[in-house]
């Protein structure tokens, strides 16, 4: 999946949800109790900005390449 498919679609639920799961356990695993809502509805969040933030970069950084620019990062 490329960024430009998230950018222009988004996750869809179920990839959502399946990243929700993921963070409940590893944030289980780290604090030793349960995680509320709030949590893990923040850190799915900032996970999900960050993988576009690095994704958007490495695909900017391509398409400069491809059209002969000279990367500015």
């Amino acid at each position: 999946m490329s960024f430009e498919t998230i950018s222009a679609t988004g996750m869809d639920a179920r990839k959502k949800n399946m990243l929700k799961l993921k963070i409940s356990l590893a944030l289980l695993d780290e604090l030793g109790r349960r995680p509320t809502e709030q949590e893990v509805e923040r850190y799915s969040l900032v996970a999900r900005v960050l993988y576009k933030a690095v994704l958007g970069t490495h695909f900017e950084r391509r398409l400069q390449k491809k059209n002969g620019q000279i990367p500015l990062f």
